[in-house]
């Protein structure tokens, strides 16, 4: 039920700025972390030697989309009907290179795929309010991932928030699990109903152990757009491929 309202809450949030994420595409993609992310993605994509499948997790407007290659197949899930019906004419649509495109809505944190149904599984933007980075949700990844793909998404690194704004986030952490029930709802209200989910380095690097991956990196990165300014972890792991059959 918990997960139900706050999605619920989530959906109602994208609908009321949809409109506006549009024209923070525009914005954004002038800026240079963009087209450093945009690197990355094309660096992944064109690592394999044959077209491959993509799942893009909280694929909101589309921002995304021209920043791939070799691409046969891309899945977008999103939360947002409204987001989705903006993804269907994403930003630079003319340098969309992937042959085809599925928008699906709904919560990836419920969503069900084949195992071994992608190649390259990326999140970018969507885990901060009300989208917490779960061990739960990456064994999915891990799950949903063929043998030697690759997994890669960002999550808020409060170590790169102010002091004094980080002191308040960690305050309201540490206090939040230990009041009661009825105040805690209290709380979701102030704030909408979207908790913040920044986490540190050592934290993420905590959650990912709980997964099977094992090889991957976590690093820092300065983050400066009309959007935010601050700090991003940007996560890279890789599914262990298949050990050749002996002959």
């Amino acid at each position: 039920m918990q997960h139900t309202s706050l999605q619920q809450k989530l959906r109602e949030d994208y609908r009321a700025v949809a409109e506006q994420y549009r024209s923070d595409d525009e914005a954004e993609i002038l800026t240079d972390n963009h087209w450093r992310l945009a690197g990355v993605l094309k660096s992944i994509c064109r690592s394999f030697e044959r077209p491959i499948t993509v799942l893009d997790a909280g694929c909101g407007t589309g921002r995304y989309f021209h920043c791939l290659e070799n691409v046969a197949r891309l899945v977008g899930m999103d939360l947002s009907p409204e987001m989705l019906a903006a993804a269907r004419n994403p930003v630079r649509r003319t340098a969309v290179s992937v042959e085809e495109i599925q928008l699906l809505q709904g919560s990836i944190y419920v969503a069900s795929f084949p195992p071994e149904s992608y190649d390259f599984i990326y999140s970018m933007g969507m885990f901060g309010y009300g989208a917490p980075v779960t061990a739960e949700l990456c064994r999915k990844f891990y799950d949903w991932l063929r043998p030697g793909g690759t997994l890669f998404f960002d999550a808020v690194d409060v170590d790169g928030l102010s002091r004094p704004r980080r002191l308040r986030f960690r305050a309201k952490q540490a206090a939040y699990p230990l009041l009661p029930r009825c105040l805690q709802r209290v709380l979701k209200r102030r704030q909408n109903g979207s908790r913040f989910f920044g986490l540190s380095h050592k934290e993420l690097g905590r959650i990912m152990e709980k997964t099977p991956f094992s090889n991957l990196s976590i690093e820092s990165h300065p983050c400066e757009s009309p959007l935010w300014n601050g700090r991003h972890l940007e996560c890279l792991a890789v599914k262990r491929a298949l050990k050749p059959a002996h002959v």
